[in-house]
Parts: C-alpha cells; structure tokens; sequence
C-alpha cells in the first residue's frame, strides 16, 4: 500500500511540475511579446505557487502594465511584510506612489529608511547608492547629510563625489576627493583611479584637466611636510606624457621626503620608459648630483649613458654636436674603468660601437676593442663579444673574409650558444655578399631551426631572398649585384647601393628582386634615421607586392616605426591590426598580437597567455 501511494504522489509531482515549467515558457513568450493580459494570468498563478524575487517582479510588472495599481500596492506590502529589512522593496514602494502623484506617502517612506535603515555606515552608502541610481538627488543628499553627522570619523568623500558628479559638479567632485585626501593620503590610488573615470585628462587642453591641475598646484603649494599632492599633480602629468612640466615638482618631493635621489631616478626611468628622453637625462643628472650614495651617482651615470646610446644607435636622432657630448659622457666613465667585468663591457661594447657605426671613428673603436681583449679579468664569453663587435667593424671597413674568419672563431668556441649561431648567420652573410649563394645557402638552413626566434627568423628571410632570386643563369647576375648593394647598405655606402639597385631595375625591368630592393632602400632609410622615408618604401611593397613574401614583414616594420620611433600609437594599432587580418600565418603574428595588447594597456603575465 504504501509503495502505491508513493508512485501516486511521484506521478502528482511530475505533473505538477511539468505544468509549471509549462506556465513559465509561456508567461516568458507573452511577457517578451508585451502581451501583459496574458503574461499576467500565467505569473499570478506561478508566483502564488513559488513567490521567489524574480517572479515577484514580473508579476509586479505585469500588474503595472495592465494598470491593476491597488492589487500591485497590495503585492509590494505583502513582500515588505515578509521582509521588513529590504530597502529595495519599500524603494519600489516608494516609486510606486511617486508615480502615482502620491508624494507625501513616497516623502514618508523615504524618510522612515532614512532614519531607521541607516545604522551603520555601510548601511548609510547602500541606502545612498539606492536614491542616486533612481536619481533622487534630494534624498541621496539627505541620507548623506545624516551619514556624516551620526558617523563623523568615517570619511564619506566618494558618496559626496559621486553626488557632484550627478549634479555635473565637477570643481565639488574633485573638491570631495581632494578633502579627502587632505586627511588620508593613502587613498592616493582610488582617488587617481576615480578621477580618471570621471574627467577628460588625457588632453591638457580640456577644461577638466585644467581645473584639477589648477586644484592640485593650489595644495601642493601648501605642503609643508606631506607630498600627497605634489605626488598627484606628477601623476596627473604623467597622464599627458608632460614630463618636463612637473620636473621642478619632482625634485621638491626628492628633498621634503629625504629620498636622497631615488625618488627623482624612478622618475628619470618612467621619463626614459616613455621616450621623454631630454627628461630623462635631466633627471639622471640631477639626482646624480643630489645623492651621497655612491651606488646611486654609478646607476645614474648609467641611465645617462644609456639614453645617449639609444638616441644615437636606435633612434638615429641626433646632430653632431649631440654625438660628442654623448662619447664624452662614455668616456668620462671608460677613463675610471680600473676592472673590465660584464657590467663595464657592455658601456665599451656600446661606446666603441657608437665611435664606429655613427661617428667614422673605426679604428680608434678597434684598438680600444683590442686593449679590452687583452684584459687579464675577462671570460671567454666576454672575449667572444669583443671578437663580435671587431667582425663588425671589420665588414664596416671592407676586410670582410678578416671578419668571416672572426665569425668561425666565434660560431666553433661556442657551438651550441647563441652567440655562435648569430656567429654562424654572419659569416653565411660573407658568403652571400661575394655571391657563394650555394654555401650561404646551407648554413642558413641549419638556423632555420634556431631556437632564438629573431635569429630563426633573419635566417629564414636570407634564406628565401635566395631561393626565390636565384636559380637560372641569368639571374645570377642580377643578384650578385643586389647581394653586392646588400653589403654596400652594412658599410653605410648608401649612394652606391642605390645605385647598383637602379642598375638592376634598368636591365632586368622584371626581376622579382622589385620587392626585396624596396625593403633594402627602405633599411637604409632605418639606418640614417629616416623614418618617413622608410615607411614609404615599406608602404610601397604593400601596395604593389601584397602577396609576395616582404608583404608581412613591411607591414610589422611600419608598424614598428609608428610606435618605437615615431610615438605613434594609435597609427602603430591600426598597422598591427592589418597584419593580423590580412596575414594571420605570419611569423610576425604571435608578436603583433603582444603588442596590440600591450599598446591596449591590457596586463600580459606570461608567453602562455597566446
């Protein structure tokens, strides 16, 4: 007997159910149609069955639609009878009768929350945040006004920020934010975050950029002891990428907090990070002479060597009176090196290269290179970087199988070291520039599987300029000379290079080197610093050779200027974009899509995250 009675009352449930779950698809449809007469049929029943918030509120709304007004006032003090603490019903309530015209009993019940609902607080802010969302301003100022006089020690700043900012206040918004500050500085950083939600300050121009860095000297000026707004005015700057205009401030935050240089060598770093680079340099100096710290004055010294080296070899950008200063500063160093240690090659291996490559200087670089070799106190690896930087400048002068024999020296010490496989991929070079296309050949294809992707990839691009150029008998020609101008463009004789690829263009019209002699012209342009011009010709080989293999590489290479050399982001974006839409197998993919998300401001943890 009682097994059939449990199989009755099973078989009733799954009815019951069935029939529910029925109800609610079709309360769903006619409430998605708007047809609320029947939605409301459908949601009355289920609601009485299972009064749950979510069916309470289509019901309710249902209720509303159909203008059943009396049955929805009866609905929502019924739920408010079953919980008395909900402040969102007695809000909805209160809304009710707004609606309705009914103020004096919405002004009730607004002011009962307001005085039985705000014990704490937190209570204070979530009864708050509930007037402004419904953007009842007068009773968000109201339970602020009560927060802050039964709750003095609490700092309700934001809510009064956030006050302002409905009422489009923004001098009272950054005012509130300011106060608080004044009392607890280490709300810098939700301050900071807050102000750039709320404010255009990317544009010095805008008028609310303006009226906070107007709002900021104001205080800081005032500082006597603490550094809270000196620190923001230097944040605020930092959002226009205008360094130079807070420098003075910088300095002033280094003294009053006794930071002894650091605090402005951290700035000459992000000044440096952001290509600010005469910033840079001023900073570097200053806090140089700032600091009794020894450590200090060497990494400072350091900085600036490094800044000049990166405006000269990267950057290509400097006159000649720039060039001295900057060898002067890498001797004044070099000249107080008692010890060759890995940390002081590295300025000899950069000074030399700048006296070679940029100031015409080969062999005062190549006897300083020599001294170095000699040292007692270097490694094998060091003398091998040496030998590098001698192979070089060795090509740079014309001696280049003196170079090629450098190279073997290198590639047979340290085999299986990447210093040897780049070893290896220039002395392949050697053999490519005096036309022994066969031998570079099969070197290149050993680096191919390179596990440095940069070396891969550079070996991988020689490799296909032979393979797709030269083959047939009269092809040779055509490429001995191209592989000659090739050589021409690493020994800085760009005239002549050009000239053997203008011989080319006129006697094989057709060759299909038109594309690899606009990526050539185009590195020239590189190497003197000519960034425009090299994008034309990168730009050149988009247009009128997409699908051959250079396509990709312009398109990364163009990209590359924008945002190293030219501090165009944006443009740089855009470029990278292109390239992933229209050469996704490229082998410049993988990278295109860090630094999209980089120049994005997206957080890149680690290689797995693509």
């Amino acid at each position: 007997m009682k097994k059939a009675f449990s199989i009755v009352f099973i078989l009733f449930a799954t009815l019951t159910w069935g029939q529910t779950d029925n109800d609610i698809q079709l309360a769903q449809h006619y409430f998605s149609q708007g047809d609320f007469d029947k939605a409301l049929e459908y949601y009355e029943k289920i609601y009485n069955q299972s009064p749950t918030t979510v069916y309470f509120k289509k019901y309710y709304q249902c209720l509303i639609e159909t203008e059943a007004y009396k049955k929805a006032e009866k609905v929502v003090k019924k739920e408010i009878a079953k919980s008395p603490k909900n402040i969102d019903l007695k809000m909805q309530l209160a809304l009710f009768y707004e609606e309705r015209g009914q103020d004096t009993k919405a002004k009730k019940i607004y002011q009962n929350l307001i005085e039985n609902h705000t014990t704490s607080p937190s209570a204070c802010i979530s009864l708050f945040n509930s007037f402004l969302y419904l953007s009842n301003l007068e009773y968000a100022e109201k339970t602020l006004f009560h927060a802050q006089k039964n709750f003095k020690s609490y700092p309700f700043n934001f809510q009064s920020a956030d006050l302002f900012a409905q009422k489009n206040d923004k001098a009272q918004m950054i005012e509130s934010y300011l106060l608080l500050l004044d009392k607890h500085e280490y709300y810098d950083q939700a301050v900071q975050k807050a102000l750039q939600k709320r404010l255009d300050i990317e544009n010095k121009s805008s008028p609310e950029f303006i009226l906070l860095k107007t709002a900021l000297f104001e205080r800081a000026k005032k500082e006597s002891t603490g550094t809270v707004f000196s620190e923001m005015l230097i944040w605020l700057y930092t959002q226009i990428n205008n360094f130079s205009g807070v420098f003075n401030q910088v300095v002033a935050v280094d003294i009053r907090t006794k930071s002894n240089g650091y605090r402005l060598f951290d700035f000459a770093l992000i000044c440096r990070e952001n290509k600010d680079y005469e910033t840079a340099i001023r900073a570097f100096q200053e806090a140089k002479q700032m600091t009794n710290s020894n450590e200090l004055k060497v990494l400072c010294q350091k900085g600036i060597l490094n800044v000049g080296y990166i405006k000269i070899v990267e950057l290509n950008s400097y006159n000649q009176e720039q060039l001295i200063e900057v060898i002067g500063n890498y001797e004044e160093v070099i000249n107080n090196i008692s010890v060759v240690s890995s940390r002081t090659l590295s300025i000899i291996l950069e000074y030399t290269e700048i006296l070679a490559f940029h100031s015409g200087q080969k062999e005062k670089a190549l006897k300083v290179l020599s001294k170095t070799y000699n040292s007692s106190s270097i490694t094998d690896m060091m003398k091998a970087e040496i030998k590098m930087l001698i192979a070089d400048i060795e090509v740079l002068n014309g001696n280049i199988w003196d170079a090629s024999l450098l190279y073997m020296q290198i590639s047979e010490a340290f085999n299986y070291e990447t210093i040897g496989n780049w070893a290896k991929f220039k002395n392949a070079r050697i053999y490519y520039y005096e036309g022994e296309f066969e031998f570079a050949q099969s070197q290149l294809d050993i680096l191919k599987q390179s596990t440095s992707k940069l070396l891969a990839n550079d070996a991988i691009q020689l490799s296909v300029t032979i393979t797709d150029n030269y083959g047939l008998d009269s092809n040779y020609i055509a490429m001995a000379w191209f592989s000659k101008a090739d050589l021409l463009i690493e020994q800085y004789q760009f005239s002549k290079a050009f000239s053997l690829f203008d011989s080319i263009k006129i006697n094989y019209p057709f060759h299909s080197l038109a594309d690899e002699i606009l990526f050539k012209r185009a590195k020239a342009m590189e190497l003197q610093g000519q960034w425009e011009k090299a994008m034309g010709y990168y730009t050149d080989i988009v247009k009128f050779h997409e699908n051959d293999i250079l396509a990709d590489d312009a398109l990364f290479k163009t990209a590359e200027i924008l945002e190293t050399k030219l501090n165009r982001e944006e443009d740089a974006l855009d470029k990278y974009k292109e390239l992933l839409t229209g050469y996704p197998g490229s082998l410049f993919a993988h990278e295109s899509r860090k630094r999209i998300r980089r120049l994005r401001g997206e957080e890149i943890n680690n290689e797995q995250d693509f």
